[in-house]
């Protein structure tokens, strides 16, 4: 092989040139040391034939100037620029690591490792976006692993454009890798942020599948795939992959600009809150069969980069800070010495070239692979003949060259899907605007009230299917959830949209709980699609111990389904302790056990000597005794002393006489006294004497004759 005349060279007296790293179709790029600065960086160097255009020259000083405006750990850096020999020259930031490219063909990513390296990669981009740049050529191969584990880096803004800039290039093709361009960019040059976006999401199916969406003979094919088929759910190829990444994916990659995140920060946003939201079994899928990677694999992705190195190539290669165009990056023939992976294709399109109108032309690069460049001759030559141009690998394996108007059978096949699809004639432009090929987007009709949205459905030539309403935790009654089929879909003008519409939140009622112990209410309410929520105790003479006191929400309201509802056990009657009422007026005493929770009970009236009429004796049970609230409490009330009247014995015996007298409640004192004549009875009379009151206990002198 002969030397490089470059290895060894010092340039600008600055850089000398240690080793060459790869070589592509726009440049070569090499290993170099910065003696300046002791340090190694990559040197990317224009090819002398490529300094004539000034296209190319302006893409490679737009690298430069575009990697310079961004200041992000993600974005490889552009130290300086210059020219050699009258051929313009870069100098990087030299990044040690495989690229993406090398990773996924080791093997499927798992969801946790994909959706980390995607956020990776959003990071820088988002400062790009900030900036006012569009990357515009997004893939694998520009994103590098750095081996000492940092974080993944971006590379080759060769394509970047300002977003102020006009929407489409100033040449009027589009440059960059066909599996990855959104179909804005094929079909209208329209570059915004939202075209990185769907870059990222592409590589994020690959990243899990393994494998590109879209297959194709020839990169025309993939380009109308892409603009024409939505990119497939990875659960097709993934199994147990759950729903949420399909969507993530979906919303990424949507053929509608407007349904996707409008920059790269908000698709970070987007990824980052889907990580949230999986559980680890989620995270740890990935996809099985093909290639299974050694034990231990995917420990870590810097881990898992240097184990696909290991098994791919005999020893990792150090990735210059663009990588280079051998992965199909420009928009000419092949070098001989390219070494891309089998069908990365990156094509030059002329904006438009898929859609309706317009010559169509193709230029591919194919490491590897005879590559048929597609060019209409000059308009003098005929509308219909076309020039089949060899690339350099042909030539270099011998094959000559094929002449016009002597097309090989390939040729003559990409040239009839460059007739069919490029819309040369009138044919392509009815079948895909009137014709069966014509599709119309489904409107998003989500979250309109049913006449606003079935108003829009008919305006999108759809027709209108309602579907049985269904109850909606998050959806007002009488708005639309969901449609089939979704949103952002291409569908047959006429199709017929079915709308499911909610009917709110599911009411339910709330049982009857009080008088149910606390087991039998969960019981209740869990039949009735409600829960236990909040349970309390308080005290409660009316209910028992341990049985439901009541609840709120009321028994009988109506409620959502899934509500709580909070519940309050009695614990039985209050403790309450007897006050101590002797002394008081029964009023008093009364109004004291009402206040200690307690009820009057029996009152009983009571002689005393020594407690005034009207106040109590004494209460039972006593006072200071321990009861429960509610429990009565017993009386006794003073009403004053005991008066009797003193019977009338006179005319009794003295016997007779002393034994009323003593029944009477009286203490007898005998006094003889000398009898009158004619006098025949025994007792003289009492002092005191007959019907006096006298306290009970009193003593009645009882005079008898002797």
């Amino acid at each position: 092989m002969t030397q490089d005349p470059l290895i060894g060279r010092v340039v600008d007296s600055r850089y000398e040139v240690v080793d060459r790293v790869a070589r592509g179709g726009m440049a070569t790029v090499y290993r170099a040391n910065d003696r300046r600065l002791d340090r190694v960086v990559a040197l990317k160097v224009m090819h002398p034939h490529l300094a004539e255009s000034s296209d190319f020259v302006s893409r490679f000083r737009r690298e430069a100037r575009a990697a310079a405006r961004l200041s992000n750990p993600g974005v490889v850096a552009v130290y300086d620029q210059g020219s050699l020999d009258g051929v313009a020259y870069l100098v990087m930031e030299y990044v040690e690591g495989p690229t993406l490219r090398n990773l996924v063909e080791a093997g499927p990513l798992s969801v946790q490792e994909a959706l980390s390296l995607t956020v990776q990669v959003l990071r820088p981009l988002g400062a790009a976006h900030r900036a006012g740049l569009v990357h515009r050529d997004i893939k694998p191969e520009n994103v590098l692993l750095p081996a000492d584990g940092t974080v993944a880096k971006v590379a080759d803004f060769g394509l970047a454009r300002a977003v102020t800039e006009t929407t489409q290039t100033t040449t009027g093709n589009v440059l960059g890798t066909v599996a990855y361009l959104a179909p804005e960019l094929i079909t209208a040059g329209d570059s915004s942020p939202r075209a990185d976006v769907f870059s990222v999401g592409v590589m994020l199916y690959e990243m899990l599948t393994g494998e590109q969406p879209f297959r194709g003979e020839t990169p025309i094919h993939i380009a109308f795939r892409n603009v024409h088929e939505d990119v497939p759910a990875p659960s097709a190829l993934v199994p147990g992959l759950c729903p949420q990444v399909d969507a993530l994916v979906a919303a990424l990659t949507s053929r509608e600009q407007p349904e996707r995140p409008q920059d790269a920060d908000s698709a970070a946003a987007l990824l980052r809150r889907a990580q949230e939201s999986l559980e680890p079994a989620q995270l740890a899928v990935r996809r099985t069969g093909g290639q299974v990677p050694p034990e231990g694999y995917g420990a870590d992705l810097v881990g898992r980069a240097r184990a696909a190195l290991e098994l791919n190539s005999p020893a990792p290669s150090a990735q210059a800070a663009s990588t280079p165009p051998e992965r199909g990056s420009e928009p000419v023939a092949p070098i001989a010495e390219d070494v891309s992976p089998v069908g990365q294709r990156t094509v030059s399109l002329p904006v438009g070239s898929i859609g309706p109108a317009g010559t169509t032309r193709l230029d591919t690069s194919l490491a590897r692979h005879n590559t048929t460049v597609l060019r209409t001759k000059d308009p003098a030559a005929g509308t219909g003949a076309v020039t089949a141009t060899a690339t350099a690998t042909q030539a270099a394996a011998g094959a000559a060259p094929h002449r016009a108007g002597s097309p090989s059978r390939r040729t003559v096949l990409v040239a009839a899907v460059l007739g069919v699809v490029g819309g040369t004639g009138a044919g392509a432009t009815w079948y895909l605007t009137l014709g069966p090929g014509r599709r119309v987007s489904v409107p998003d009709v989500t979250g309109l009230a049913v006449a606003e949205a079935e108003a829009r459905v008919k305006d999108s030539e759809l027709r209108w299917a309602r579907a049985e309403d269904v109850f909606s935790d998050t959806v007002a009654a009488g708005v639309v959830v969901s449609t089939t089929p979704s949103p952002g879909q291409r569908v047959s003008p006429g199709s017929e949209l079915t709308v499911v519409v909610s009917r709110g939140i599911e009411q339910v009622v709330v049982p009857e709980l009080p008088g149910h112990s606390k087991d039998e209410a969960a019981k209740l309410l869990d039949d009735a699609r409600l829960r236990l929520g909040a349970v309390t105790e308080e005290y409660s003479a009316q209910v028992e111990a341990g049985r439901i006191v009541s609840c709120t929400p009321r028994s009988g309201s109506s409620v959502n389904h899934s509500s709580a509802v909070a519940v309050v056990v009695s614990k039985g009657p209050r403790p309450a302790t007897v006050p101590d009422v002797v002394g008081k007026t029964r009023a008093e005493a009364e109004a004291a056990l009402k206040e200690a929770g307690l009820v009057l009970g029996q009152v009983v009236e009571v002689s005393s000597d020594t407690v005034e009429s009207g106040t109590v004796v004494s209460s039972t049970p006593a006072a200071a005794t321990e009861v429960l609230e509610g429990d009565p409490v017993d009386l006794s009330v003073s009403k004053g002393q005991q008066l009797v009247t003193v019977p009338d014995v006179t005319y009794l015996d003295q016997k007779t006489a002393k034994e009323t007298l003593e029944q009477a409640g009286l203490v007898v004192q005998v006094r003889k006294v000398h009898r009158p004549f004619f006098v025949f009875r025994d007792v003289e009379g009492t002092d005191p004497a007959a019907g006096s009151s006298v306290k009970q206990g009193s003593t009645v002198t009882l005079k008898v004759y002797s």
